[in-house]
């Protein structure tokens, strides 16, 4: 993808995500990608995007504590979520952003994504029951299958933020 188009690909994420947000578009799900994983992001948990900076680390830091960043003043924690996740560490890639949680959640953290896929609505998946809840990830929800064929998971923010192994990095 030329810079260009990046940039207006980001411009128009950006815009239909404030109209999400707002109630002003029927999309409820940031679509990501994390690791392996494809995952939906609610919007009403989710809060500013920003491009991937270096992270200073934390001493004796779990490795998928990525560190602590500065995003418009605020000191925020940068979760990898694909390496929380039990993937293999690797370094971001160009596509990758930092999303933090919604200020409703009181949590000044980021989670590092390797990409933004886009905004999803309820009309675009529907429900795969083929998958069983998974167990070490309590807080992922149900499995959604999109018109390719691609199984997402919903994560449930609000449970990450109060998920005891999410919260214990150290």
């Amino acid at each position: 993808m030329s810079r260009a188009s990046l940039r207006e690909f980001q411009t128009h994420l950006a815009q239909r995500l404030h109209a999400a947000q707002s109630g002003q578009s029927p999309s409820r799900w940031l679509a990501v990608l994390a690791g392996s994983h494809r995952l939906l992001l609610p919007l009403e948990y989710s809060g500013e995007i920003s491009p991937m900076q270096p992270a200073a680390p934390l001493p004796h830091a779990l490795p998928w504590f990525r560190g602590l960043v500065s995003l418009r003043g605020q000191v925020c924690g940068v979760v990898h979520l694909g390496q929380f996740m039990g993937d293999a560490a690797g370094a971001p890639g160009p596509q990758a952003r930092l999303i933090q949680f919604s200020s409703a959640l009181d949590l000044n953290t980021a989670l590092l994504v390797d990409q933004l896929v886009g905004l999803r609505n309820p009309d675009q998946l529907h429900p795969d029951d083929s998958l069983e809840a998974d167990a070490t990830h309590p807080w992922l929800g149900q499995a959604l299958r999109d018109q390719d064929n691609n199984v997402w998971r919903e994560v449930d923010l609000l449970a990450l933020a109060e998920n005891e192994q999410f919260l214990t990095v150290t």
